[in-house]
């Protein structure tokens, strides 16, 4: 996993953060690395459905 280039902050309601906290301490794994998990996996359960999403680079 690289680095990212511009921080970004993340807001998230309490309940959700219990359970990413939750999650994360059951896998093991920092908060950061449970939420890059989750968003990667996300977007590959979109592609599979909708396609690539194509980015500029």
């Amino acid at each position: 996993m690289g680095v990212q280039e511009v921080p970004y902050s993340l807001r998230l309601d309490p309940q959700t953060m219990k359970k990413i906290r939750t999650l994360a301490k059951l896998e093991r794994r920092s908060i950061n690395m449970q939420l890059c998990i989750a968003v990667e996996s996300y977007l590959k359960a979109y592609e599979q459905e909708h396609g690539e999403i194509v980015t500029e680079e």
